[in-house]
């Protein structure tokens, strides 16, 4: 049986928000750079498709307030099997920087910030 689900404008006489259809992972990916706290209020951005060394790129990279590095992946269209196998590849590549590559990334994603002048 599936899962369903529905958000609610609260109010005198409560209004059922109609589902959309995200048109591209960029869509979602801009409007989480645009406002982060749409994943977490707590998450700093700092890294934007990153090379990972795999052949590809992570889609957003984050910091979370105790310093642990958060990878956010968009994935709209795959497999279960593929998302995880991705996800192990990005998480061995995270696993692999140092405080100079994770400055630089942030450096790249947020030009002339304080952090490496």
């Amino acid at each position: 049986m599936p899962i369903k689900h529905s958000i609610w404008r609260v109010g005198q006489s409560p209004v059922r928000l109609q589902a959309s259809n995200l048109t591209s992972e960029q869509l979602l990916e801009d409007m989480i750079v645009a406002s982060p706290a749409i994943l977490s209020d707590q998450w700093m951005i700092i890294g934007r498709q990153e090379d990972t060394g795999f052949g590809s790129r992570i889609d957003l990279l984050a910091v979370a307030p105790d310093g642990a590095l958060v990878l956010i992946e968009l994935k709209r269209g795959m497999t279960p099997r593929d998302v995880v196998a991705q996800a192990i590849d990005y998480a061995t590549w995270l696993e692999e920087l140092d405080v100079e590559e994770i400055a630089r990334i942030y450096s790249r994603f947020a030009p002339g910030s304080i952090f490496l002048n």
